[in-house]
């Protein structure tokens, strides 16, 4: 049990996070663009759009998750401040970069941080050009690119961070698996969407794969790895990590259909015609009636779905308690994960910062 005193400094240490996390952002973003801007002369002009391109989504936003849980992670194990952990936090964020762009082409999502998804914007590129091809398709070829780009640069920023070799080679060792599995869990979630129907179980375990693993779990390892964390820390970063890895996917589902476009800048009915199969969806289909279960089911997966259809499955997510116990879940996990810091001796900032983190990424608005 924490004594007041400590309770009072855990206090005034997360009000100068929340001061400093701008700050973290900023760091991570000159890095980031730094990075992008003096590729430009180690490939051909003609190529620039695909820079352009990974440059135009990090400058839209996001609140760098990703490489903020990396940084805390590097700061619970011992890490001291410094520009190594902010090379290696803006690589995973590069990856993620990466990852949206593909995303939104499986998805055919139209919408990114409020503009043009790379595929459609890019597809832009052909206009006022004579050619004789088709703009979609070039712009679907051309966002591929530009995703693999950023897949590969990721890498370099990763590989040239300046940690010593030993501890390089167990962070590039974590960033892999990290990778494969967020493969892995991409391509189950497609195949479940394609079948149309999943128990929570196994979109539970899609989400820990897809996402969870991707966006918390390993992101904290490989920063604790980079300090050279001990196993005992890596272990609480574990207990921490996998709750809450959890919790934000399934927020994240719940976003992306209840979310306010103006503020998340996607369209909130994709994921109802795409039919994306989620814990929300599961518990919808256990709790609603039979007849609203059927409008469900004839309804999610339809690529023709319509507003007032879509807002009719909101209704029936509502309505049958599927929302509320699906949030209710969110919230356990969110707290299941605070509590492994309760009595993990973290360093206070690194604990204000990693439980600050915890209500971010588990209270979602956008």
């Amino acid at each position: 049990m924490r004594d007041a005193g400590s309770g009072r400094r855990a206090h005034w240490v997360l009000v100068a996070n929340l001061e400093s996390t701008d700050a973290l952002r900023h760091r991570i973003d000159d890095v980031l663009l730094g990075f992008l801007r003096a590729e430009h002369d180690a490939v051909e002009a003609e190529v620039h759009p695909l820079l352009h391109e990974l440059e135009a989504i990090i400058g839209a936003g996001g609140k760098r998750l990703r490489p903020r849980f990396c940084y805390w992670g590097f700061r619970a194990a011992g890490g001291v401040d410094s520009p190594e952990i902010i090379k290696a936090g803006a690589a995973l964020e590069l990856l993620h970069t990466f990852a949206l762009i593909f995303d939104d082409v499986m998805d055919a999502s139209p919408l990114r941080r409020k503009r043009h998804a790379s595929f459609r914007g890019l597809s832009e590129l052909s206009g006022g050009v004579p050619h004789r091809g088709d703009p979609g398709r070039f712009g679907t070829s051309a966002a591929l690119l530009s995703g693999l780009l950023g897949f590969v640069l990721a890498d370099r920023l990763l590989w040239t961070s300046g940690f010593a070799p030993d501890r390089l080679s167990a962070m590039t060792e974590r960033y892999d698996r990290m990778r494969s599995r967020a493969i892995a869990g991409q391509y189950l979630d497609v195949l479940a969407a394609h079948r149309g129907e999943a128990d929570e179980p196994t979109v539970r375990r899609i989400g820990a794969l897809k996402s969870g693993s991707y966006s918390v779990v390993d992101p904290l390892a490989i920063g604790a790895l980079a300090a050279g964390g001990a196993p005992s820390v890596l272990k609480t970063l574990d207990v921490f990590g996998r709750p809450l890895g959890e919790a934000f996917q399934i927020a994240d589902d719940i976003l992306g259909v209840f979310g306010d476009p103006a503020k998340t800048g996607k369209d909130r009915d994709g994921d109802l015609r795409e039919g994306k199969q989620t814990v929300l969806l599961t518990r919808t289909r256990t709790l609603a009636s039979a007849d609203d279960r059927a409008f469900v089911d004839a309804h999610v997966g339809n690529k023709d779905l319509d507003e007032d259809a879509a807002e009719r499955v909101r209704d029936v997510m509502r309505s049958s308690g599927a929302l509320d116990e699906t949030r209710a879940l969110v919230e356990s996990l969110k707290d299941e994960a605070v509590r492994a810091l309760d009595s993990a001796g973290i360093q206070a900032d690194a604990d204000a910062a990693l439980r600050q983190l915890a209500v971010e990424a588990a209270v979602r608005d956008a």
